[in-house]
């Protein structure tokens, strides 16, 4: 179809001596009018998922970590490789004691571990101590060793695990021993971006408990958008653990979670929030079991001052908790 040019004058003076209806274009024909256009459609790189343990690690740093008693955390950092640190709790729920520890690296070069991490931290009255070992030899590759150590025993291997991460895939092998010899723990799994907001996985474990054999698979699989994300990790007859995270403006997000346990016949089901504002964070959950509780923790620069509030009730047990913790940290100055 051909339109006809039409003189016509208009109060603007627009469209002077010529058509104000364009020609449609002819290299699409006449069934793609002129309004449409085609664009070239904008392709992203699958980005590294991470591991299927920190799936739903979006909704995990939302969660209130709670503690009961007084904590006072006392950190010292020599430069950017040195960091030395003492605590002391007072507790009817986790061991009291004090506590000395530390982190050392030597040289790090391009987001690669030129020599490892060493973390440790020991009890000073029993010496009993946990050990970390992080090594990078190159950017693919990544060696963790976790030991437990006691006076006059034989070293305990709590995580063992060697990961290989690519440009779009992870996949980690773990090796840990819950208690004996005779008790073990391996798992092995493997989590791959379809594109740059889809990733799926899959997870073998296999474990062993005074004799008892069990083999398991389970698979998981995440959506993320700009502002929400959709987790889940399903074990067939077993377990199903799905997690919402989403972000609702620049100091509130929401997140929304859901276990089932098959063996245990449980599910529960949870609500949190994080609220954030210049220097204080503010988390709190609801538990369908009538568990709530929420964590205050405000941090004051100027004179490196750092305190946290926790509270928690646990209706069904008429039981509360209450924990206040004090956080003095060089690194605030």
């Amino acid at each position: 179809m051909k339109f006809e040019s039409r003189e016509r004058t208009t109060t603007t003076g627009q469209c002077p001596g010529m058509s104000c209806v364009p020609e449609p274009d002819g290299r699409y024909g006449a069934r793609f009018p002129w309004p449409f256009a085609r664009t070239p459609g904008v392709w992203q790189p699958a980005l590294n998922p991470g591991d299927i343990a920190n799936l739903h690690e979006r909704i995990t740093h939302l969660r209130p970590l709670w503690f009961e008693g007084f904590q006072l955390n006392v950190t010292k950092g020599f430069g950017v490789n040195r960091t030395v640190g003492g605590s002391w709790n007072l507790s009817h729920v986790t061991p009291t004691g004090f506590r000395l520890g530390g982190r050392y690296q030597r040289r790090c070069s391009d987001n690669v571990l030129k020599t490892p991490l060493v973390a440790f931290d020991v009890n000073p009255s029993t010496l009993s101590s946990n050990l970390l070992f992080l090594y990078r030899p190159v950017r693919s590759l990544r060696l963790e060793v976790a030991l437990q150590l006691q006076p006059n025993e034989t070293p305990y291997v709590e995580e063992l695990s060697l990961q290989h991460t690519g440009s779009s895939r992870t996949s980690t092998v773990r090796y840990c021993i819950p208690g004996s010899l005779e008790s073990y723990r391996v798992s092995v799994d493997h989590l791959v971006s379809l594109n740059d907001r889809l990733c799926v996985g899959a997870e073998v474990l296999c474990e062993s408990y005074r004799g008892a054999h069990r083999t398991n698979v389970a698979f998981a699989g995440r959506y993320n958008s700009e502002t929400w994300t959709l987790a889940a990790t399903m074990s067939p007859f077993e377990a199903f653990d799905l997690s919402y995270w989403q972000k609702v403006s620049d100091s509130l997000q929401l997140g929304s979670s859901l276990i089932v346990n098959g063996p245990q016949n449980r599910a529960l089901g949870s609500i949190c929030y994080r609220l954030e504002h210049p220097g204080s964070v503010i988390r709190g959950s609801f538990d369908s079991d009538w568990t709530v509780g929420f964590t205050y923790a405000r941090k004051l620069t100027p004179v490196a001052f750092g305190a946290c509030l926790s509270l928690l009730f646990g209706v069904p047990k008429n039981t509360f908790q209450c924990g206040f913790r004090i956080d003095l940290d060089s690194n605030l100055l």
